[in-house]
């Protein structure tokens, strides 16, 4: 894969992270319900797809930067954000499945798993890229 390809696909999945935490945290704050239906975990006092949402936002930003100007520093934001990402849903994803916040305890996931998994797991495709293009 040519550099090119990854940063798309860095582009495309940070969109995805921008758009997915970004009607979560919507509906969280402004509806004040989880449209999910389905727990949702909180740190320091705040949801987190919050932070997914901040997260996202600084990856998304500094990937349309790097692809106007292409910098190893810019690389190096990318990894670490994502890796702080990766860390970040590992956790969150832990407290939804074993401390649910769902009524009774017993969730019902709409997409099959908590939604800090796929936040994890676009979290670490950006990752994954943005580290074999710093290698390169």
């Amino acid at each position: 894969m040519e550099k090119r390809s990854y940063v798309n696909t860095i582009f495309i999945f940070s969109l995805i992270g921008v758009l997915f935490s970004g009607y979560l945290t919507f509906a969280k704050l402004v509806l004040d319900s989880c449209p999910l239906t389905e727990g949702c975990p909180y740190f320091l006092g705040y949801p987190a797809c919050v932070y997914g949402l901040i997260l996202f936002l600084i990856l998304f930003i500094t990937v349309i930067s790097l692809m106007k100007n292409y910098t190893r520093e810019k690389l190096k934001i990318l990894v670490y954000v994502s890796l702080i990402g990766v860390i970040f849903s590992t956790y969150t994803s832990i407290v939804e499945l074993v401390y649910p916040s769902c009524l009774d305890g017993i969730c019902k996931y709409s997409l099959l798993l908590p939604t800090c998994v796929y936040g994890l797991v676009m979290y670490l495709v950006i990752f994954v890229l943005s580290l074999k293009l710093y290698k390169k």
